[in-house]
């Protein structure tokens, strides 16, 4: 008898009402199997039990370890069935459906009941199993006619398709996790509700990106719907939204201000003897704001920009304006610096001068480090390294309580003499690390409570954010020494990153100045790794290749130490150095 395509829906009807459970196993050989199911595991059930057919199951073919997976469903269809448009696929009875998994979407697999709207599916814990309407408002990637199933063709035959040109499209007012992404008070408002429902989006900045995505899944989850990464009309209702989401006057609001963000309409500084010179107002004219200090003092902190690397966010960077203003504070000269530091002072020079133009209060706060600082770039996230060090080192100066009354030097539960905070007669300690996941997945140690301290939110301008930065600058201002302090940290991290050269990279002697230079910025930069600077040392161009490395994404950072490094080759100030 020929296989047909009704054959597999007559199966899978019986099921109907049975329960679902999202990675069930099922013996596929077995036909009295009454649940629990997973969509692809009752797809290829169905399949076994209709035609005696293996499929989606990866190529298993044996029955004992066959797992299927709706990325196997939808590699075999490219590569055993005929692919067409799930339109098309609607169409016929037996046809399936398939949706891969993939950034922002979760994988599926339906079986079409040939009306053009319905689906027999394993759909959901709220579900189980069942026939279900409205199949085409649903994302699907291609539709599938299994090989050697005689099915029963429309009038007009489906268009045989290529899964490459397929682009998820869904009607207006769903959203899911695509590029350009979302955007807009209606995803403010999506947002809120999840966390209303203690469903954690990450920030509420309006976008539909990674992590409202997770968090849309992890409420379906949590919910028993569909699982999909999709907000349609059963995830909305779930999260009492209308559909299509409807935003509020104060979630307008608040996408408003996301567009057009304004600082805090206050922010209190230390008091301090009046004889100091502290910054004592802190101004915004349009998005740049400017600190202004008890004696008359004035300059440029930075301007409001967004930002987004694993997550959208809002903080200060100096733009041209901001950074001819900052030259008052100073700017990197080795020959400074050669006195305390020798010849380590010309070695770090290129390096300073690519990171910025070597100034002094160079600022950002809008990556993911919440707050970077100096000539060095010293990254607040970090720790025991780069601006917790360069904290530490400042705190310990006379004049440490007028700038920063609020921290200290203490001893923290393991007797180190650490950063800790003043909260009103307790003592937080600032450099407690924590492995945290970032909004793109990656975990790593970091210093939260920190970066919490000098940048309470990633989306907004904060009183503190701002706070912390006019009164660092101001200490560039009134004391050389934390100039200095900046170079100390910074030499000691060139010397550190090197010794660990030495120790991984068998030809680094340390002994050709060039070779190290180059090895050093990489490092600091992290725009390498010890693998590829290995292959470097090992060619006979080794300085050429180290140049190189990251040479296509960071060619003028390059280009700027290579014309410091020929100045440097000028003079003496490097003739004899060893590391």
């Amino acid at each position: 008898m020929p296989l047909l395509g009704q054959d597999v829906i007559d199966v899978g009807v019986r099921k109907i009402g049975q329960r679902y459970v999202l990675g069930a196993r099922v013996p596929l050989n077995n036909p009295s199997w009454n649940g629990p199911w997973d969509c692809a595991e009752f797809a290829s059930w169905c399949v076994y039990q209709a035609y005696g057919m293996i499929f989606g199951t990866g190529n298993v073919v044996n029955l004992a370890k066959a797992d299927p997976y709706s990325g196997h469903w939808y590699d075999e269809a490219k590569k055993k069935g005929t692919l067409i448009a799930p339109q098309d696929a609607l169409k016929i009875p037996g046809a399936v459906l398939i949706r891969a998994p993939a950034q922002g979407l979760v994988g599926h697999v339906a079986l079409s009941m040939g009306d053009g709207s319905r689906t027999l599916e394993a759909r959901g814990t709220a579900f189980g199993v069942g026939i279900f309407d409205k199949a085409g408002t649903r994302p699907w990637g291609i539709g599938c006619l299994l090989p050697g199933v005689d099915y029963a063709i429309p009038t007009v035959a489906p268009q045989v398709i290529q899964p490459s040109r397929q682009k998820r499209t869904l009607p207006a007012g769903y959203y899911w996790l695509k590029s350009p992404i979302f955007k807009g008070a209606e995803i403010v408002a999506l947002q809120r509700a999840l966390a209303g429902k203690g469903v954690d989006p990450g920030s509420i900045d309006g976008q539909y990106g990674p992590s409202t995505n997770a968090a849309v899944i992890s409420f379906q989850t949590l919910q028993g719907l569909e699982v999909d990464g999709v907000v349609g009309p059963g995830t909305a209702q779930a999260l009492g939204l209308d559909f299509p989401v409807v935003p509020t006057a104060s979630d307008k609001q608040a996408y408003a201000e996301i567009l057009n963000p304004k600082g805090p309409s206050s922010i209190e500084l230390p008091s301090v003897h009046d004889a100091f010179d502290a910054v004592v107002d802190i101004k915004q004219s349009g998005n740049t704001f400017h600190a202004q200090t008890r004696k008359g003092g004035s300059f440029i902190i930075g301007t409001s920009t967004p930002f987004t690397d694993d997550m959208h966010r809002v903080g200060l960077f100096q733009g041209p304006t901001a950074i001819k203003d900052s030259l008052q504070f100073g700017t990197y000269r080795a020959d400074d610096y050669k006195g305390a530091f020798g010849q380590w002072a010309h070695f770090i020079e290129p390096t300073l001068t690519a990171e910025g133009g070597a100034r002094f209060a160079t600022l950002n706060t809008y990556d993911r480090a919440a707050f970077t600082f100096g000539a060095p770039q010293l990254a607040a996230h970090t720790p025991g390294k780069n601006f917790i060090l360069y904290l530490r080192a400042l705190l310990s100066l006379p004049d440490a309580d007028k700038h920063f009354p609020e921290l200290s030097l203490r001893p923290n539960a393991a007797g180190k003499i650490t950063v800790h905070l003043d909260k009103q007669g307790t003592y937080e300690d600032l450099e407690h690390a924590q492995e945290v996941t970032r909004p793109n997945g990656i975990r790593e140690k970091q210093l939260p409570r920190l970066m919490s301290y000098l940048n309470p939110s990633p989306t907004s301008i904060d009183a503190m954010e701002l706070s912390a930065a006019a009164r660092l600058m101001n200490w560039l201002r009134l004391d050389p020494k934390a100039k200095e302090l900046q170079i100390g940290i910074f030499i000691d991290s060139a010397k550190a990153n090197l010794a660990n050269a030495k120790a991984k990279l068998s030809a680094f002697t340390g002994t050709d100045w060039h070779i190290a230079l180059w090895i050093m910025d990489i490092l600091h930069q992290g725009r390498g790794n010890y693998a590829q600077m290995a292959a470097a040392l090992a060619s006979t161009t080794p300085e050429k290749d180290l140049r190189a490395i990251g040479f296509s994404k960071y060619r003028s950072r390059i280009d700027a130490i290579e014309k410091a490094v020929a100045v440097l080759e000028q003079g003496q100030d490097m003739k004899g150095f060893v590391v």
